[in-house]
């Protein structure tokens, strides 16, 4: 007679009325035992499936698998049909083992596909015994959710259930798949089935219950739902873990600063941090029980490590998350204990090991997100640039909207060559998905407005974005940095310890044409913040000071640049001298002291002297050489400029454009001076003539060389084209000449190409445009009128015009130069006026253009209006119209009169 409490199986003695009791806690070690035993009383098929389930129930799967086979073994041929339970059985263990640790971790190998081939197999051999046994559908639909295959698994399920549609064990596997197909509705629905039919079953319903409504929204149901399943069953684990799940989420949700900034009032989002404390406290004590109720449960262990790791304390973290790889029995969750592992080895910057453990939790569940980005940050890392984009790309498929891929992907191509584009559109991807939560947010709580800035809290994105910007467009620069200032103003510091945040602002905001009061004040704002910030520094020479006091430098540059802008060449030119006197090697600085000092002091023995000392300094830097050459240029030395340009080619960087295109003008030069000399000769057909002209067309040919290489290296050089378009009209294609500058003049107007270009003042027919010195700021150097390429792509516009006889057009252009230098005028006066004078000018230093320049533009004005005149008068000739001879006359009437020479009064 059988003990209480004491499992025993009865195994009928053969031919006897008599049975061999076994006592089921004291099975043999080896399983072969009890089937020798079996065998020898010819023992039914049923009794080896008993023996099996007990060695399963006690651990010991292999040996339950042994029983299993020698009872099919034994079985009769003519009685398929007591196999069936066996296959079935056999075929679950299969399945249970390649979801076992060892399995998982040989995933990459063939152990856990040969048991889940096994499975099939056996499962096959059920069915072609019989077709309709419900278990046999019950096993194929566990092995197709071990697969990961719901589709399939629902199917299975819905075959059990046609045959009994109130087989529990059915119904939770079809809920069970119906969740993973993220059918949380119908999945809910099964699970409240199950419960009505067996409230006090195990698996708890109330488990899947609360997971579903959690997955609905319905979070306060979920709990509700989890803690009467913890009442049912105290000693049950998971409904603890998922209860903290819920409250470390809505912690998480609540911890968001944006959210509780935005709440406004600091009492509310006090009392909001507040119950984001209780909700993380809550979720800390639900893990706690759940690991007093079960130590080695892999999901407590691996939510255990997570706040760890939150926490700082990386080794514990570490710890549990290699605690959680022994026990887990599913692929996901030990792919979860992997990534914890990874996230400890990365967080104590043992990446190749980070790396490997990232790389196994992906081989077990190649869909987990994070995962995947912690194995692009490691590729980052080991920069295997086309790697991390090819991981980072994969991310962003399945989160379109993922900000930190984003940024990632952003921060990726700002460092391969050639991509700063491709890395701006990730940033202002991301900028786009701010606003729109931003926006979503405000629409939730009701609000009004424009929310985003208050919204966005990481100044990074901003500078990131701004720098990448200053290549391209200063404006989108400018504003970047602009929204990266508000965001700093509201933290701790008001973003002090970046002063060239400021720096940048100023230097933005002269080229993009703000106010001076606005340039002023943030130049201002960020030599203040760098002074303050060094001022709290240590006195030791470290790095961070030496970085500020470079800071300080940078900005005192800007600030003379600014004072430039604003005509106030003195305090600029002090500005410099403190600068070379501490940094003799600022080579910038000394160029604007040269060239103050010709353009503006008209000393040019100064201005080659401060260039002779920067080349001194570093004389494989371009610059100094093509001011120099542009000095040359200016005072007619031709053949110096010349050697200049030549020497910055060959012996320096044969690409600069500057200076190629600068030869082309040289050339361009040239070949007009030749032409000039061979029109002059008495004799057309003479030897001399046909030498200029020879000399003018080899000339011609050079230039457009240069010219041509130009727009090689850069296809929106306006100069280059500009000189291309002066040969060809020189050559007698006016009419193609005149389509080409048209081009160039549009380009200029849209922004296609340079800001600055300097013109070569002379009596060509057409005006010879340079490109602006490489490395030099331009905006002082864009006040002058030879700057203004808008203007001298018209002026030759309508010179090739008067070429092809269409004067009607000539005259439409030169009116629309006449009106642009105007407006260039009064907008330089309004610039360099009241303000500056008022804020600056303390010594009464004036303010505003120099007197080269006043007479540059008197000329140029006193030119067009003469082209003008002329072009009326021919058209007034051919046409025999009256009233366009008097617009002729009264055009030169008021140059006769600014010349003080009289005419006759009719």
């Amino acid at each position: 007679m059988a003990l209480a409490g004491v499992r025993m199986i009865e195994v009928p003695i053969e031919n006897s009325d008599d049975v061999l009791e076994i006592n089921c806690s004291q099975l043999p070690e080896h399983a072969s035992e009890i089937c020798d035993i079996l065998e020898n009383e010819g023992a039914a098929q049923r009794y080896y499936q008993q023996f099996a389930l007990e060695y399963y129930k006690q651990g010991q799967a292999d040996e339950a698998i042994v029983t299993l086979k020698r009872g099919l073994a034994n079985a009769k041929s003519n009685d398929q049909t007591a196999k069936l339970p066996l296959l079935n059985l056999l075929a679950s263990i299969y399945v249970q083992k390649a979801k076992q640790p060892l399995a998982l971790s040989m995933v990459g190998s063939s152990s856990r596909d040969m048991l889940l081939t096994m499975a099939t197999a056996l499962l096959t051999e059920a069915e072609r015994i019989s077709r309709t046994e419900p278990n046999t559908f019950m096993v194929k639909g566990m092995l197709a959710m071990t697969r990961r295959l719901p589709d399939a698994a629902l199917i299975q399920f819905n075959n059990a259930l046609q045959l009994d549609g109130r087989n529990l064990a059915a119904l939770l596997g079809k809920a069970r798949a119906l969740f993973a197909k993220r059918q949380y509705q119908q999945a809910l629905h099964i699970y409240q089935q199950v419960l009505t039919q067996q409230p006090r079953g195990k698996p708890d319903a109330r488990i899947g219950i609360g997971m579903c409504l959690y997955k609905l929204g319905h979070s306060n149901d979920a709990r509700r739902a989890l803690k009467r399943a913890v009442d049912v069953d105290a000693t049950a684990a998971a409904p603890q873990i998922l209860l903290a799940v819920i409250e470390l989420n809505e912690a998480k949700r609540r911890f968001d600063l944006r959210i509780s900034r935005d709440a406004g009032d600091p009492e509310k989002t006090g009392q909001v941090m507040e119950e984001a404390g209780e909700c993380l406290r809550r979720a800390m004590g639900c893990l706690q029980r759940a690991y007093e109720l079960q130590p080695d449960n892999a999901a407590t262990l691996i939510f255990l490590a997570d706040r760890l790791i939150a926490k700082g304390d990386i080794r514990g973290a570490q710890m549990l998350a290699e605690r959680a790889l022994a026990t887990a029995d599913t692929m996901a969750i030990q792919a979860e204990a992997h990534f914890q592992v990874a996230r400890s080895l990365h967080a104590s910057k043992k990446f190749d090991q980070a790396f490997d453990a990232y790389t196994k939790c992906l081989s077990l569940n190649d869909k987990h997100t994070l995962g995947m980005y912690g194995l692009g940050q490691m590729q980052l890392q080991r920069t295997d640039m086309s790697s991390a984009e090819a991981t980072f790309q994969r991310v962003l498929e399945r989160n379109p909207k993922c900000v930190e891929v984003l940024r990632a992907l952003g921060y990726l191509h700002a460092r391969l060559p050639n991509t700063k584009a491709k890395a701006l559109e990730y940033y202002e991807r991301e900028m786009h998905v701010l606003a729109d939560e931003a926006a979503e947010h405000a629409r939730q709580t009701g609000k009004s407005g424009d929310h985003a800035m208050a919204w966005m809290d990481d100044a990074n994105l901003f500078l990131e974005a701004g720098l990448l910007y200053e290549a391209t467009n200063a404006r989108k620069a400018r504003k970047a940095y602009l929204a990266a200032s508000i965001i700093l103003q509201r933290q701790p510091g008001n973003g002090d310890h970046i002063p060239e945040l400021w720096n940048n602002l100023g230097a933005l905001s002269q080229l993009t044409g703000e106010s001076t009061e606005s340039v002023f004040s943030e130049l201002n704002a960020a030599a203040e913040k760098c002074a303050r910030v060094l001022g709290a520094r240590p006195k030791q020479r470290t790095n961070e000071v030496r970085r500020l006091e470079n800071t300080q430098r940078t900005i005192r540059y800007n600030v003379a640049r600014f004072y430039e802008t604003c005509g106030l060449w003195q305090k600029a030119e002090n500005l410099y001298q403190t600068i070379v006197a501490e940094i003799p090697a600022y080579t910038d600085a000394r160029l604007r002291l040269a060239h103050i000092a010709y353009f503006y002091r008209a000393n040019s023995r100064e201005a080659l002297a401060q260039i002779s000392q920067a080349i001194d300094v570093d004389a494989k830097r371009p610059a100094p050489w093509l001011m120099r050459g542009n000095i040359e240029l200016q005072r007619k030395n031709v053949q110096e400029a010349r050697r200049a340009f030549e020497h910055v080619l060959k012996d320096i960087a044969k690409h600069d454009v500057y200076a190629l295109c600068s030869l082309g003008n040289f050339y361009l030069a040239a070949g007009k001076s030749e032409s000039v000399r061979a029109s002059s000769e008495a004799n057309a057909s003479s030897p001399v003539a046909k030498k200029s002209r020879d000399l003018a067309q080899q000339n011609y040919k050079r230039a457009l060389e240069f010219f041509g290489k130009c727009l090689q290296l850069d296809a929106r050089c306006v100069a280059a084209a500009h000189g291309v378009a002066i040969a060809m009209g020189e050559r007698g294609f006016a009419n193609d000449a005149r389509r080409l500058f048209q081009e160039v003049r549009d380009a200029a107007t849209s922004g296609l190409g340079p800001l600055t270009l300097c013109t070569q003042s002379s009596d060509f027919v057409f005006k010879v445009p340079q490109p602006p010195i490489a490395s030099v700021q331009h905006s002082v150097d864009d006040m002058r009128v030879s700057s203004d390429v808008i203007l001298w792509a018209g002026v030759n516009t309508a010179h090739a015009c008067v070429e092809i006889g269409n004067y009607r057009q000539a005259i439409l252009v030169y009116e629309s130069c006449i009106k642009r230098l105007r407006e260039t005028t009064l907008a330089l006066e309004s610039q360099t006026g009241h303000f500056v004078v008022q804020a600056f000018d303390a010594h009464g230093e004036g303010a505003g253009v120099s007197e080269a320049e006043q007479a540059e533009r008197s000329k140029v004005a006193r030119d067009l209006q003469l082209y003008l005149a002329r072009a009326l008068y021919v058209q007034a000739k051919s046409s025999k119209d009256v009233k366009v001879m008097r617009m002729a006359l009264k055009e030169m009437r008021e140059l006769c009169e600014a010349a003080n020479v009289k005419l006759p009064s009719d």
